[in-house]
């Protein structure tokens, strides 16, 4: 805030001497008045006094004021012309930029002296001469003060009064605000992270708490002197009091600073020992992580030899992890405290350690976690490598040996379980071997400690062990799988005697059920040849449906009996079903022959019985005509138709030999048909009579029936 600089106190005389004065009216316009009294003689100390008071004026008005321009009034009624005019000018001159107008006040008899012209103007920037009358018609009555006319209270005494006691408060309100700029100033740049609660601090609040007060005092003092000028609307108090307003607002503005600079200070000095406490704690966990931790690491350098002491090994790891456990809590701790602060707070020194101890943690969990996955790994090798043995040898002894004595109704049951076995054996062999081989990249690869140096351990007879354990694995597994293909064949072998064998008991159950069809079904005999014909055809594809079902079964227990004798099992059982199947097909067939003949034999008994009907018609109607012919009395027809009754007689003859022959048959077919297909006794009689049936058919169907009937024996 700039100060004046001039004070009522220095020019106090010039102030008296009531040379000029603020009466604190305004023009119509609103500008302020500033009012020079001119003496009546000019003296030495005129000009000087002049000079500061203008200056003093200037100096109360704050820059808008005098920017809209002031109003300077010279009471010349009661000098010299001379003095006025003196005066006159040294006023304009020094306002200068700021006297929006010059109005001096003549006596009446001045007027009566000069002569002017009327048709004069009024120039910019020259004084306006009138007389007290005619100043109303530029400033108002009532802003006049009673020198001039006006009624305006106006005491030049007080004003002095008021104005010395606004600059003492101004001096002091200026006095503390650069006291208060100081110290803010001080505090702001003040190190808190380096000075410690100690006298210079103390120093700091006592002026701090010195400057408050005082700035109480002031604050109140100024809200007091505004009040008591809130009722003046002269210009000058106006700006008076926006001034008084500003240093107040200054005050106040500078006290919360100075209070933010303190919470700033106190923050600040809160950080510096969280800072040292953080440095002490990320200087524990280093020390902590670069001694006991490592130390108690390096001696941990095995990986076990099987699976409970690779366990003991696991848990002794846990151990060392829970016991790392509250370390790695104090480091992720310690990370967040570091991190949340403002990076301005923090020192290199603090950034630096922060840094080297999270490389540290860093660097010993990535170790640890190596050790941990090496256990990992380690178990689970072992325990695949024990689950693999054990498996193998539960296979072997359950799939393998002990099925010697063979169940062949459990031979696909057990092959389809055999096979399942080896399927999941050697998923277990492919991730025994594929942890193997893992633990073993895992031991050749380098140790790194938590400063990134190299760690002499040597896990080489850990590694010969892991390569010694996969050939033996490798070793076992060729033994086993030879063992299980071999089984394997064997039991597809005992598979398929079971199927072979299954389907041939199915085709022996065919044949029956096709004999009793047989006896069922294809008993009846046609009446006709014409029937007979159908039924001997669909008799025929019966047979053959049969005799393709015993052959089917004669492969199956063919080829049965062959895979036997590959197995080198009893061929009893297979002897049986195949007697079994040739007992039923010789069964069906006897009685399917038997059938078939019957039908052939009235085939031809219906064929042959129907031809000799038809001659004997033929034979008929010959006679009558050679009866007609007989009548007439031509000698030579009578001779031809003679001839032709003795050939007539001659087939008669014949044709008579065969009807009785055909008779005969017919009783002996009407005899066979009546006894059953089944449980025929296979007499020597019975088969002469089959045997002359045939003999018989045979001759009927080339023409030669020479044969009589009579010579068949008696088919009982």
């Amino acid at each position: 805030m700039p100060t004046t600089s001039l004070e009522a106190v220095d020019i106090l005389e010039a102030l008296e001497s009531n040379l000029a004065c603020i009466p604190g009216g305004r023009d119509r316009d609103g500008r302020p008045l500033i009012v020079v009294n001119v003496p009546s003689e000019l003296q030495p100390s005129t000009k000087p006094r002049l000079e500061s008071l203008i200056a003093y004026f200037l100096a109360i008005f704050g820059e808008e004021t005098k920017r809209n321009g002031l109003v300077l009034v010279v009471d010349a009624r009661r000098g010299a012309w001379r003095v006025a005019r003196s005066c006159i000018r040294l006023s304009i001159v020094l306002l200068g930029a700021s006297a929006a107008s010059v109005i001096v006040v003549r006596p009446e008899g001045f007027w009566d002296k000069r002569v002017d012209s009327c048709t004069r103007s009024h120039k910019e920037g020259e004084p306006t001469y009138l007389t007290q009358t005619r100043l109303q018609l530029h400033v108002d009555f009532a802003q006049l003060p009673y020198e001039l006319g006006g009624n305006k209270l106006y005491n030049h005494t007080e004003w002095i009064q008021k104005r010395v006691k606004v600059e003492d408060y101004i001096k002091d309100a200026s006095d503390l605000v650069s006291k208060m700029t100081s110290l803010h100033q001080r505090l702001t740049t003040l190190d808190a992270f380096r000075v410690s609660e100690s006298a210079d601090l103390e120093s700091y609040w006592e002026t701090s708490s010195e400057l408050s007060s005082v700035a109480r005092h002031v604050l109140q003092t100024g809200r007091n002197l505004v009040s008591s000028m809130s009722r003046e609307s002269s210009k000058d108090l106006l700006d008076t009091t926006k001034r008084i307003h500003e240093l107040i607002d200054s005050i106040e503005l500078k006290q919360v600073g100075i209070e933010n600079s303190w919470t700033e200070m106190e923050r600040n000095l809160d950080t510096a020992r969280v800072i040292g406490d953080l440095e002490k704690g990320v200087s524990r966990v280093t020390d902590w992580i670069l001694g006991p931790a490592d130390a108690m690491l390096n001696s941990c350098c095995q990986v076990g030899f099987d699976v409970s002491s690779s366990e003991e090994l696991r848990r002794q790891h846990e151990e060392l992890e829970l016991e790392c456990r509250e370390t790695y809590g104090r480091y992720a701790e310690l990370l967040h405290k570091i991190d949340s602060l403002p990076s301005a707070r923090l020192s290199e020194d603090l950034k630096s350690q922060r840094d080297f101890m999270d490389f540290v943690c860093r660097s010993f969990a990535t170790r640890l976690e190596r050790r941990r996955n090496v256990l990992i790994t380690s178990q689970r090798f072992f325990r695949l490598v024990s689950e693999y043995f054990d498996k193998t040898s539960e296979v072997f002894d359950k799939l393998v040996m002990g099925n010697r004595i063979h169940d062949f109704s459990q031979a696909a049951a057990n092959l389809s379980k055999l096979e399942q076995n080896q399927a999941v054996l050697e998923t277990l062999e492919c991730e025994l071997v594929k942890e193997g081989e893992k633990l073993s990249d895992i031991l050749s690869m380098p140790v790194k400690d938590a400063l990134g140096r190299d760690v002499q351990v040597d896990y080489g007879e850990d590694i010969v062990n892991v390569r010694d354990i996969l050939d033996a694995t490798n070793a076992r597994k060729n033994i086993f799988n030879d063992s299980v293909e071999l089984q394997k064949l064997s039991l597809k072998q005992i598979t398929l005697i079971y199927t072979y064998e299954s389907d041939t008991e199915q085709a022996v159950k065919w044949l029956n059920d096709l004999y009793d069809v047989l006896l069922k079904n294809h008993m009846e005999i046609g009446c006709n040849a014409i029937e007979i014909q159908a039924q001997k055809e669909e008799h025929q594809s019966f047979q053959e449906t049969a005799k393709g079902t015993y052959d089917y079964g004669c492969q199956l227990v063919n080829g049965a009996r062959v895979l036997r004798l590959s197995c080198r099992l009893s061929l009893d059982s297979n002897a049986t079903l195949f007697s079994r199947l040739r007992q039923a097909w010789k069964q069906l067939r006897s009685v399917g022959q038997e059938q078939l003949t019957r039908l052939r034999v009235c085939a031809v008994f219906h064929r042959s019985v129907e031809d000799h009907c038809s001659k004997l018609r033929d034979l008929i109607e010959t006679v009558g005509c050679l009866r007609r012919s007989l009548k007439t009395e031509d000698l030579a027809a009578e001779s031809r138709a003679r001839a032709e009754i003795r050939d007539v007689l001659g087939n008669r003859e014949k044709l008579l030999l065969e009807v009785g022959r055909m008779v005969r048959l017919g009783r002996l077919l009407r005899t066979r048909l009546k006894e059953p297909l089944c449980h025929q006794r296979q007499t020597s009689n019975h088969l002469k009579f089959l045997v002359l049936v045939q003999k018989h058919i045979a001759m009927i169907e080339t023409g030669h029936p020479r044969e009589t009937v009579s010579t068949y024996p008696s088919p009982s």
